[in-house]
């Protein structure tokens, strides 16, 4: 029997076809190197989240016999007799302090309620008012800055704790001395945190005096938690509220 050219070339072609199909079929040739890899996504920030708070942080005023409720921005301008209240509520076991500075040598933990708190009743899923119940602070009628810092984190943060117990035990000149102290803590956690992660927020200062703030009864009973937002961070949050109370 005669074989052309032609019939050899497509013969020897049919070979090599089935070989490389007999190849890929029985998968042992195959390795992890020649197959693509599925690519693992990376976790969102959720994910790691250490530090998740609904969190409320409300004014209250009262225009023409009517009540206007609005946030507390990170600066905002009030007047005296205008109300202030804040919530917080665990979605997961985090540290959340809140701290009031009158910046008349004075620095007022308004969250936790005492620091003993921690170690008793604090948990996730419960809302803590600030003041407690339906009170809320008013501002009094002396204008002037209010300053709130807002810290949390994964982490009890024990150094901040220490410096505020020095300010609170503190008498005499020493006051303001530590209370300027318990500030620079806050300011050097917030540094700290945002070179590790991400900015932190930053006070814009306004210029005054700070002055106190007073607890009143709402007769509404405005329930803030209607007004929260969730905070949701890795590991560290640090914001400061600023305002200018006239």
């Amino acid at each position: 029997m005669k074989y052309t050219l032609v019939s050899i070339v497509l013969v020897l072609s049919a070979l090599l076809f089935c070989q490389a199909v007999s190849t890929i079929g029985t998968g042992g040739n195959l390795s992890y190197a020649d197959q693509e890899v599925p690519q693992q996504k990376e976790p969102s920030a959720a994910t790691y989240s250490g530090v998740d708070f609904l969190w409320a942080f409300e004014a209250k005023s009262v225009q023409d016999g009517k009540v206007n409720v609005q946030p507390v921005a990170s600066e905002m301008v009030l007047k005296s007799g205008d109300e202030l209240k804040m919530m917080v509520e665990l979605q997961r076991r985090c540290f959340v302090y809140l701290f009031h500075d009158n910046r008349q040598g004075s620095v007022k933990l308004i969250f936790p309620y005492s620091l003993q708190q921690f170690d008793s009743e604090y948990q996730p899923e419960r809302k803590y008012y600030i003041p407690r119940g339906d009170a809320w602070f008013r501002l009094d009628k002396n204008p002037g800055l209010e300053v709130f810092y807002l810290v949390a984190s994964s982490k009890r943060l024990d150094e901040l704790e220490k410096a505020y117990l020095r300010h609170e035990s503190a008498e005499g000149p020493s006051k303001a001395e530590t209370a300027g102290a318990l500030i620079d803590k806050i300011k050097e956690l917030r540094r700290e945190h945002r070179e590790l992660s991400s900015p932190a927020e930053r006070p814009a200062p306004i210029g005054g005096a700070l002055r106190s703030v007073e607890n009143v009864q709402d007769p509404d009973r405005l329930d803030v938690s209607t007004f929260a937002d969730e905070v949701l961070s890795t590991g560290f949050v640090a914001r400061t509220y600023t305002i200018e109370h006239r």
